[in-house]
């Protein structure tokens, strides 16, 4: 998974240099755009973006303390 700053961009330019989509561009209920796109030598990358802070409570989700405190 690489985190980008825009993914449909990432996409554009992946595959005018050969990347295979594998799946489009979607926004999902807890706030990220993601893709899936095929490299042409062989690697598969899922591209990911923040669109908006979403609280897992909203999408069904729940919030849960870290165990072991803080790292």
């Amino acid at each position: 998974m690489l985190k980008v700053a825009d993914v449909a961009g990432v996409v554009e330019t992946a595959t005018a240099r050969g990347a295979v989509v594998v799946d489009a561009p979607r926004d999902w209920e807890y706030g990220e755009r993601q893709a899936t796109i095929d490299d042409p030598f062989g690697h598969q990358w899922v591209l990911s973006q923040t669109i908006v802070d979403v609280e897992p409570e909203q999408w069904g989700g729940r919030t849960v303390t870290p165990r072991g405190g803080s790292r």
